[in-house]
């Protein structure tokens, strides 16, 4: 039995964005795309729960090990909600599933991107966690995407998680035979 959850757009004026977002960027980019609105943000939201359910393999640094390790990186998600964000759980999925059904597109969408690092060699080690916040600003034909690094190291760069992000949403959108986005510009600092 699926629950519909009872919300309103009166209820949660912030679903999807922030207060503030961080003037200091350390990425911009712009996607453009030739599909409805509608479907871009709904395959949006498939594709990052497509990124957060399955860990990317990668190559790591630790600081108690020479070059680089087989490693994997695990994204925990979150949707701007006002002053913070919401995990971006499947609840959370459905929620804003329904406010895109019952208002139409977001103007824009701010994202939290935790990102966790796992070496699986038996010995424990301590890796620092990347945070990002990412803002998706929508025009027709186009997505401009800022970048923020909040805080770690930068094992994935800021242009390297541009590049994930475009191609788990070009996969998305593979599988439903729409038009992939293409990248007109990236600059990273």
């Amino acid at each position: 039995m699926k629950c519909k959850l009872s919300w309103n757009l009166e209820n949660d004026p912030w679903l999807g964005a922030l207060h503030q977002f961080p003037t200091v960027l350390n990425a911009r980019a712009s996607f453009l795309y030739d599909i409805n609105l509608d479907s871009l943000q709904k395959a949006i939201m498939s594709a990052l729960g497509s990124l957060q359910r399955t860990p990317k393999t990668s190559e790591i640094t630790i600081a108690d090990l020479a070059g680089y390790s087989e490693g994997q990186v695990v994204f925990k998600l979150g949707i701007g909600n006002g002053d913070g964000f919401d995990s971006l759980d499947l609840k959370e999925e459905e929620r804003v599933l329904q406010r895109l059904e019952n208002h139409g597109p977001f103007a824009t969408l701010d994202l939290a991107f935790h990102l966790h690092y796992m070496i699986d060699d038996g010995r424990r080690h301590r890796v620092h966690e990347d945070h990002y916040i990412v803002r998706l600003a929508f025009q027709p034909g186009r997505v401009e995407v800022l970048v923020h690094h909040l805080k770690g190291v930068k094992r994935i760069q800021p242009d390297e998680l541009v590049h994930l992000v475009l191609r788990e949403l070009n996969v998305e959108l593979g599988k439903n035979r729409y038009p992939l986005l293409e990248l007109e510009s990236l600059n990273s600092t």
